[in-house]
C-alpha cells in the first residue's frame, strides 16, 4: 500500500486496523468529540475545508493550470516544466501527470465537508450560524464533486444517455462518498465510480440544499454565499444542457456591478472588486510562491498602464513562467483593436508577450486573490442560455452585451440567428475567462474540436483535438488503482487496465 493519502487510505483513518495507516496523520487533527462540541469547533473546522481549497493542488493552481493547459490558448515549456504531460496530451495509466495530487487533495477536502455534515446537527449553537456553516459546506461539496467530474469523467454530452455523443462507455462519474458511515463502510469495501448521472444529480442536490440553507445569510468576503452557489448551479446546468434551469439559477446569482471600459485595467486584478461573487483569499503568511497561479504563467512585469515600460520584464526579478499565451490568445484579445483585455499581454523572459497577467500579486508577485466565480461568467452564461432556447435572442444579446461593452467600448450587434450568437458568446467566453478554468471545458462539453500551436511540449500529435484522445480526461490514478482493487476494472476509456505491480 502505497504512503499516500487516497480515497481508500483516506477512509482507513478511521479504523485502527492498519499499521501502515496509523503512520498517516489526519486531515483533521483534532477528533470529531472535540471539534464539534460547538459552532465555534464547526467554524473552525470550515476554515479548514476553505484552506484546503487554496492548496496549489486544487484551488491554488491545478483546477486552471490543467484546464489551461488541456486548451487552446496555452502552452508550456519543454523544459522539465509541471504540466508538461498534460499539455502534451501523454498521460498514461502509469504516468498520469498531476492526477494524483488534484484527486487526493479534491478528496481530502469532500472528507473535511463529510465530517462537518455529520456533525453540524448535533452541536450546541445559534441555529442561523448552524445553517450558514452547513450550506457553505455543501456549496463546497458539491463544486468538488463537479471538479472531480471535469477532470476525470467525460461531460454529459458524452456520459449521459440522451446526450448528442453518448457512449454507454463514456458512462462512468466518479466515486461519491456522502457521509461519515460511507467512509467506514468505504474502507472495508472500496468504493467503486458512480455512474456520471448519478453524480451530477448528486452535485444539483448538495447545491440546490446548499442555496436553501444560505437563504438570508449576508455574505462575507472569501466564502461562498446564495448567489455564489446560485452562480455554480448555473454553470451545472449549462454543462448538463439543461437551460431553464440555467436561467433560474443563473438570475439569482446577478450581483454586483460591471467594470467598467475605461475602469478594467486598473481595477480587474484588485480583490473583492465590484465584480467578484465569491474568490479565494492570500496573503503574503500564505504565499505559493512558485506555486502560485501569476508565477506560473508570467515573470514579473511592471504593471503601471500608461508607463512606457508597462508589461515589459523587470530586469531585476525573476520569475518562473514555465506557462505562455500562444499566438491564438493574442489574436483573440487583439480581435477588435478596443478590446481592453488586451492588457492581459505582457512580454516573459525572451520578451514576446508570451505572459498573462490575469493575476497580479499584491506585496509579492504570487501574492494574489484567486476568483471562483465573477459576475461576467454569470452574464455570459445566461446568454448563452437565452441563445440555446431560440425564443428569446433579445434577452441573449443583452446579457452579452453587457459584457461586451464594457471590455470592448461599443454596443454588441447581434446577429441574424441563435447559432451565431452562440459562437459569439464562446469568443466572449474565451477572451474574459482566460485562465479562469473554463475555455477547454467549454469546447468539451460541447464537444467542439480546437487547434493548438506546436510550441513547446505541444507536438504535432497533440495540435490538433477531437476528444477521440484518451487523455482528454485524467486517468484515475495508478495510487487509487493499487489502494482499490474495486476500482481497477473503471478505467477510464483509451487507457491500458490496470496490472499488478506495474
Amino acid at each position: 500500500m502505497k504512503d499516500k493519502i487516497i480515497i481508500f487510505t483516506l477512509l482507513l483513518i478511521l479504523l485502527a486496523g492498519c499499521e501502515d495507516v496509523l503512520e498517516k496523520k489526519p486531515y483533521v487533527s483534532v477528533p470529531d468529540f472535540e471539534m464539534f462540541k460547538d459552532v465555534e469547533g464547526a467554524e473552525a473546522a470550515l476554515i479548514g475545508v476553505y484552506n484546503s481549497m487554496t492548496s496549489a493542488d486544487y484551488y491554488g493552481r491545478h483546477m486552471y493550470a490543467y484546464e489551461g493547459s488541456k486548451g487552446p490558448d496555452f502552452f508550456v515549456e519543454d523544459t522539465g516544466n509541471r504540466f508538461e504531460t498534460e499539455n502534451a496530451y501523454r498521460e498514461t495509466s502509469t504516468s498520469d501527470g498531476y492526477s494524483d495530487v488534484a484527486w487526493d487533495k479534491i478528496y481530502s477536502t469532500i472528507f473535511l465537508c463529510n465530517n462537518i455534515l455529520a456533525n453540524i446537527e448535533l452541536i450546541d449553537g445559534e441555529e442561523d450560524e448552524k445553517r450558514r456553516i452547513k450550506g457553505e459546506t455543501l456549496a463546497i461539496r458539491g463544486l468538488a464533486y463537479f471538479d472531480l467530474m471535469r477532470m476525470f469523467a467525460y461531460p454529459p454530452i458524452y456520459s449521459i444517455a440522451g446526450g448528442e455523443k453518448y457512449n454507454d462507455k463514456y458512462k462512468l462519474g466518479v466515486p461519491l462518498i456522502l457521509s461519515q458511515k460511507e467512509h467506514v463502510d468505504a474502507a472495508y469495501e472500496g468504493p467503486m465510480r458512480a455512474d456520471a448521472d448519478v453524480c451530477y444529480d448528486q452535485i444539483v442536490t448538495d447545491l440546490s440544499d446548499a442555496i436553501v440553507n444560505l437563504t438570508g445569510v449576508s455574505p462575507a468576503d472569501g466564502r461562498v454565499s446564495i448567489v455564489a452557489a446560485n452562480a455554480i448551479l448555473a454553470r451545472v446546468y449549462m454543462y448538463m444542457g439543461q437551460w431553464g434551469n440555467v436561467i433560474t439559477a443563473g438570475e439569482n446569482a446577478i450581483s454586483g456591478t460591471l467594470l467598467t471600459h475605461d475602469d478594467f485595467v486598473k481595477n480587474y486584478y484588485k480583490p473583492y472588486n465590484s465584480e467578484s461573487i465569491w474568490e479565494l483569499e492570500y496573503s503574503v503568511a500564505d504565499d505559493l510562491g512558485s506555486n502560485a497561479l501569476n508565477s506560473l504563467a508570467r515573470n514579473p512585469t511592471i504593471d503601471i498602464p500608461g508607463d512606457p515600460n508597462d508589461g515589459q520584464v523587470e530586469d531585476s526579478k525573476v520569475g518562473y513562467a514555465g506557462y505562455g499565451g500562444n499566438s491564438f490568445l493574442r489574436a483573440a484579445l487583439r480581435e477588435t483593436g478596443t478590446d481592453v483585455r488586451e492588457y492581459l499581454i505582457c512580454d516573459n523572459r525572451t520578451g514576446n508577450e508570451t505572459g498573462v497577467r490575469k493575476y497580479i500579486g499584491d506585496g509579492a508577485h504570487s501574492v494574489h486573490n484567486v476568483p471562483l466565480v465573477r459576475l461576467p461568467e454569470v452574464y455570459l452564461t445566461l446568454a448563452e442560455a437565452y441563445a440555446e432556447q431560440g425564443t428569446n435572442l433579445a434577452m441573449a444579446a443583452e446579457y452579452l452585451n453587457n459584457v461586451y461593452e464594457q471590455r470592448h467600448g461599443v454596443a454588441y450587434v447581434a446577429p441574424a440567428t441563435a447559432a451565431l450568437l452562440i459562437e459569439d458568446v464562446l469568443k466572449e467566453r474565451r477572451k474574459e475567462l482566460v485562465f479562469e478554468g473554463h475555455t477547454y471545458w467549454d469546447h468539451f462539453r460541447r464537444a467542439i474540436p480546437f487547434t493548438r500551436e506546436n510550441l513547446g511540449s505541444i507536438t504535432p500529435e497533440s495540435v490538433n483535438i477531437d476528444y477521440s484522445q484518451p487523455q482528454v480526461v485524467y486517468p484515475i490514478p495508478m495510487n487509487e488503482m493499487e489502494s482499490n482493487p474495486n476500482i481497477r476494472g473503471q478505467q477510464n476509456p483509451g487507457y491500458a487496465p490496470y496490472v499488478a505491480g506495474q
